[in-house]
Formats: structure tokens, sequence, C-alpha cells
């Protein structure tokens, strides 16, 4: 099967899979060891690393080589009180959408819970929480719940035709392209490495260990990114649901915390996209980071394929499951592309 003739309801399959697997932050042995035998039967070498990072080699290890990374790691909360109502109490891990939350399923632990929400005949202005230490949950069970438990999202997958909502597709979808890429790699251009990379949600930083331990030629990082084609969101931007994947130039979030795509490597991958007729998008964003900086800490040429969502790290992300197909389409091409020279000037 070529990844152009991936159907929906394969990918559809796929997402449902790989988002009833945990993998907060931190604690993201299930998903790497579920991706680890999804390689096996494909790649030359599959292992996972002292801190989670799961890899899978095609070809022999060699300098020429290039890293797809996708993180395996999902925002969630961690259990840190038992209030005297007899709810939970909890602390974010990662950026999760406090707006979004009130009323959603949770798995705490295994068990089954629920946000608490203030009934409407109740309501104020101002009752949405300000911080993660203003939500509580109900569980059974309670006062036996050890703190630290980590809480998840536990919402069913939506299917709308191309359109497809459920949690964590922040990054799941990264994680199902490099699987679909996976059965697809035959005598690739050069040694290839597909990473599932742990931490990214909290520090931007698992990536660095594996990345200096392999030290490839260059880095392609494939992660959810954002679309401005809701009402909140129209105008802000060019990148819309079904558009195809997106070619990141820039992401800055705070401080002194942003990344630049390597241009060489970016217009190659705009070079592969136009000659395979892929349709591509690009943008430049405010509001997010990756764990695509250690590549710049390392002086390492590195490019981003974004995946568009609606909804980030809320409780029900939406893909268009087109984009996820023609992301899995770039990446397999530009594969069995040769690498195109990445030394910046003439000296």
């Amino acid at each position: 099967m070529s990844p152009s003739s991936a159907s929906s309801t394969s990918f559809s399959s796929l997402l449902r899979e790989l988002v009833a697997i945990p993998g907060l932050s931190g604690m993201e042995d299930a998903i790497a060891s579920h991706m680890a035998q999804r390689w096996q039967p494909f790649a030359d070498a599959v292992w996972i690393d002292a801190i989670g990072n799961v890899i899978a080699r095609f070809g022999e290890p060699s300098p020429n080589a290039i890293a797809v990374l996708a993180h395996i790691d999902t925002v969630g909360m961690l259990v840190r009180r038992h209030n005297p109502d007899g709810t939970l109490g909890v602390v974010a891990v990662g950026g999760i959408n406090l707006k979004s939350l009130p009323g959603t399923p949770v798995r705490v632990g295994n068990a089954p819970g629920v946000i608490g929400v203030r009934s409407q005949h109740q309501a104020r202005g101002g009752d949405e929480a300000a911080s993660a230490d203003d939500l509580y949950i109900h569980t059974a069970d309670a006062r036996q719940v050890e703190i630290a438990t980590p809480v998840t999202y536990a919402a069913e997958p939506v299917a709308m035709g191309d359109l497809f909502a459920s949690p964590y597709l922040d990054n799941r979808a990264g994680c199902a392209a490099l699987l679909a890429a996976a059965e697809h790699i035959q005598n690739p251009a050069q040694t290839v490495y597909l990473i599932g990379t742990v931490q990214e949600e909290t520090n931007s930083a698992g990536a660095y260990p594996v990345l200096n331990a392999l030290r490839p030629a260059c880095a392609v990082f494939v992660d959810g990114t954002v679309s401005y084609d809701t009402p909140e969101s129209r105008g802000k931007g060019s990148v819309v649901l079904g558009g195809g994947p997106v070619l990141t130039a820039f992401l800055y979030i705070s401080g002194a915390n942003g990344w630049h795509a390597d241009p060489q490597l970016r217009a190659h991958l705009k070079a592969v996209a136009t000659q395979q007729h892929i349709p591509y998008q690009q943008d430049a964003t405010h509001g997010l980071m990756s764990d695509s900086k250690v590549a710049t800490w390392m002086g390492l040429p590195s490019a981003i394929i974004g995946i568009p969502m609606r909804g980030k790290h809320s409780q029900m992300e939406m893909l268009d499951l087109r984009d996820l197909t023609q992301t899995v389409e770039l990446l397999t091409h530009a594969l069995h592309h040769p690498l195109p020279t990445l030394k910046r000037g003439s000296i």
C-alpha cells in the first residue's frame, strides 16, 4: 500500500489505537513500548533509551542520516491534594486548556472520573478556572487515590467524514505519521532514524539526549500545529484544516524561547512537495514551542512538518485526516530523496 492509498478509515483506526494509550509527559513507557513493537517488523534496529525515547533505525549507522521525530508525551494533570469535600485537586502537566475542561471525563490512574463543573442554575461570571488549582475532580474512593496519580482525558473520539476529533491528537497524529511512514521506507536515500521523543510538553528537551547520541545530519520534527479557520481565529493566519501539512518557518513563545527552521532543509521539503504534487501550507507562529529547539542547541539543521489542528491542548482536538495522509506522503518521498547540502555560507 502506498501512502496515498491509505484511507481515512485506516488512519481513523490507527489514531483510535494510539490515543487510547496513556503517555502523560514523563510517564511515556506504555506508548514507547507500543511504538517499538509496531516498528519492529520494518526497521533494522529498534530500542528505547534511558529516559524513554524510542528509536527505529533504517539502514546502517551513518553520519549522513536524517532523523524524523514526533513527541509521544501528552498534557494532563497529577493529583496534588485530597479536598475536604471528597474531591481531588490537581497540578497541570503541560499547557492544559482550562477553558474547555469543566465537565470533562477523565481517568484518575485507571479509574473513571469527571472534572467538576458548577451547575448552570448556580453559575455566575468568572466561573472559568483561572488556574489548574481551581479544578476539582470527582472519582470513587478519592481519599484512597495516591498523590501524584496521573489524570488523563477520557472522552471518546468522534469521526465526522474527514474530520476527526479526539483527546491527544497532539501528538498521537505525529506518532501515527511515523508508524505509517515506517511501512514505506525501502532503500532510503540515506540512513533514517524515526524517533518518538519524551517530555516535549513540559520541558521540550527530551529530544536532546537522543539527537546528541545519534548526531544525524539534520532533524525533521512532526507535530501538531494551529489552524486559523474557526470564528475566534479567522484572520490571524492562513492555515486551515484540509489545506495540507504545514512547513513552519518560526516558533516563538516567550523570552528567549524561539526556534527557526533551517532555510535549505525547509526549501528541500517544499521542493519535494511541489514535485510530488502534495499540497502544503506555511506559517510563522507565536504561542507555540517544540522540542525542535534542541536542534539549535546542537547546531543541527532542523525543520517542522506541522499537522493543522483545531482546539489544541483541549480534551477534544480536531484534525482533517487528509492532512495526515499528505504528511505521510511528504515524509515518505522526502526520505527517498537525497538531502541537499546544508552548509551555510562559503567559509
